[in-house]
C-alpha cells in the first residue's frame, strides 16, 4: 500500500493552512489557465475544430475537477468516504451550476418583446425590449424556441435518466452502508449501462 504524506491541520497552524490553501488554489488556477489557452489554440486548426469543441474541451475541463476528487480522497481510509462525499458534492454542484447559469443567462440576455396574440419574438423592430413591470417582463418577453434549443433541452432531460435510476431507489433504502450498497448495486449497474 502506498503511504501518502499528509499534514495534520492541528500541526500546521493557521498560517500553514492558509499557505496550503493559497498554494493549492494557485496551482489549480495556473493549470486551468494553461488548459484554457491550449484548448483555444486547438480550435484554430479547422480540420479538428469540431472534434476539439465536442470531445477534447469537455475532457480538459474535467481535469481540475478530477484533481479535486483525487485530493479529496487522499489520507486515512476511514476518512476517505467522508472526504469523497464532499468532493463528489462539490463536483456535482459545480457541474449543475455550469449547466444552469449560462442557460438562464442566455435566456435573460437574449429576450425580446413578444408581439401579438401569437407571441412572436420582436427581432425586427426597434426597440426590441421595452421597459416593463416585473410581471409583464415574465409573461411579455422571451426567446424563440428553435429546433436546436428543443434538441439541447431533450439531451439535458435524457442525460438525467442514469441519475434518477440510482437516486430514486436510494431514497427508499434504509440501513447500514453495506446493506444499502447491496440493494443499490443493480440500480447502479443499470445506470452505468444506460450511460
Amino acid at each position: 500500500m502506498v503511504e501518502f504524506i499528509s499534514l495534520d491541520p492541528k500541526e500546521a497552524g493557521t498560517t500553514g493552512l492558509i499557505w496550503l490553501l493559497v498554494s493549492y488554489g494557485y496551482g489549480l488556477f495556473v493549470a486551468s489557465n494553461l488548459i484554457a489557452d491550449g484548448s483555444e489554440l486547438l480550435l484554430l486548426i479547422p480540420s479538428i475544430a469540431g472534434l476539439v469543441g465536442s470531445v477534447v474541451l469537455p475532457l480538459l475541463g474535467a481535469v481540475p475537477d478530477g484533481a479535486i476528487m483525487l485530493f479529496s480522497g487522499l489520507g486515512e481510509l476511514k476518512e476517505a468516504q467522508t472526504k469523497l462525499d464532499v468532493g463528489v458534492g462539490a463536483l456535482a454542484g459545480s457541474t449543475i451550476m455550469l449547466i444552469t447559469l449560462p442557460w438562464a443567462g442566455s435566456i435573460i440576455a437574449g429576450r425580446v418583446d413578444l408581439i401579438g396574440t401569437e407571441r412572436i419574438p420582436n427581432y425586427t423592430k426597434l426597440p426590441k425590449l421595452l421597459p416593463k413591470s416585473f410581471r409583464e417582463t415574465l409573461v411579455g418577453t422571451g426567446v424563440p424556441i428553435t429546433p436546436p434549443v428543443v434538441k439541447n433541452g431533450l439531451i439535458m432531460i435524457i442525460s438525467t435518466i442514469p441519475y434518477f435510476l440510482i437516486q430514486i431507489p436510494a431514497l427508499f433504502f434504509k440501513g447500514t452502508d453495506s446493506s444499502v450498497a447491496g440493494k443499490e448495486k443493480y440500480y447502479a449497474l443499470a445506470g452505468l449501462i444506460v450511460c
